[in-house]
């Protein structure tokens, strides 16, 4: 019944993602700067590194360098993981992971990750804190940890992706909302490894992904708590439209109690509320009929809004005691929230009295 589009405006460049130099270096080669001799504004992940950097969240080397086609370590993905999603890295409980000393600088945030579920170990019992990340770990990593939405099964594109393989449904959903792609369009190299440059365009896509769905998430129970809010206009003391919500059913039936004056009032109930203005809505599809903008001119859009009701009301309809009756109508609303794009629809009964009640 409901559905609604999470879509951002994230950064317009995607990544070809490069094999770099492994490297592994302690906690105390990082030092706290929010610019990098080797990170220049043309480099593709420029904003995102330095929005990780300016909160926290990654650190350059002592001689300013941020290294950015280094090879990331799984015990640094944990690190920035933990830290964007502000996970509890204190309290937490062992994983059990041979190789994961409670005294190594990154015991906390592989503990935090493990004990959320987002990251697991080797079936030998290890975690390999200091081997590269692969992109198909990260995949499936970030895929848990931010919990992308894939609103549709897409097709898998690549030929080095087995549709069996355990990482092929979390490339699926990284591709499919645009935090990375393939190294080619036939191909994803998911054993290729993850630069720390690349981690950060990850992580900041997947924040931005994730700030979207919440949006999207508040502004919908803002438009159905309007939308769906039980009413009644009267005029001159007298009822003339209605609306009323019925849970169970999840349908909005909106009745007016004479033809004129009632198909008018109603467009002051509901969906046709000027308080959805105020959250983004700006255009209104009745059943198949146009698109109508409400927003540039609300005169003759209740006016096209009012024909696209009584065109409902010619087709063959349901009629009871001469009563027209247009039930199941699919109403859509679509708008923008800042930067999220939505639509939400509503399953509507229309009802209209052949006389005065």
């Amino acid at each position: 019944m409901k559905k609604t589009i999470r879509k951002t405006f994230l950064y317009a460049l995607f990544i070809s993602l490069a094999v770099g130099t492994f490297i592994t270096a302690p906690a105390s080669a990082y030092a706290a700067v929010t610019s990098f001799k080797d990170v220049p504004k043309k480099l593709d992940h420029h904003d995102a590194i330095l929005n990780l950097a300016e909160r926290g969240i990654i650190q350059g080397f002592e001689d300013g360098t941020f290294r950015p086609d280094a090879t990331l370590t799984r015990a640094h993905a944990s690190k920035i993981l933990a830290l964007s999603l502000k996970l509890d890295t204190r309290n937490v409980k062992d994983p059990g992971f041979k190789d994961v000393n409670k005294n190594q600088w990154y015991y906390g945030y592989v503990a935090a990750l493990a004990n959320s579920g987002y990251i697991s170990g080797f079936e030998d019992g290890t975690f390999r804190p200091n081997a590269p990340m692969t992109r198909a770990q990260a995949s499936k990593i970030i895929d848990l940890s931010y919990k992308l939405p894939l609103e549709a099964k897409a097709n898998n594109p690549f030929k080095d992706v087995s549709n069996s393989a355990w990482y092929a449904g979390h490339i699926r959903t990284l591709v499919e909302n645009k935090v990375t792609k393939g190294k080619t369009a036939a191909t994803f190299a998911p054993n290729a490894n993850v630069t720390r440059a690349q981690m950060a365009s990850f992580v900041v896509r997947s924040e931005e992904l994730v700030k979207a769905a919440d949006l999207a998430k508040e502004t919908k129970t803002k438009i159905r708590s309007i939308v769906l809010e039980n009413s009644i206009i009267e005029k001159d003391g007298k009822k003339v439209s209605q609306a009323a919500y019925d849970s169970k059913t999840d349908t909005l039936t909106m009745t007016a109690y004479n033809r004129n004056e009632g198909l008018k009032a109603i467009q002051g109930l509901g969906f046709f509320s000027d308080k959805l203005l105020a959250l983004g809505v700006s255009h209104i599809r009745i059943a198949n009929g146009p698109l109508i903008n409400v927003v540039d001119n609300r005169t003759a859009a209740k006016q096209q809004l009012q024909d696209s009701m009584e065109d409902l009301l010619k087709a063959p309809k349901d009629k009871t005691n001469g009563d027209l009756v247009a039930n199941n109508i699919k109403i859509t609303l679509f708008g923008q929230s800042e930067s999220t794009q939505f639509w939400e629809y509503f399953n509507v009964n229309l009802r209209v009295f052949a006389g005065d009640k």
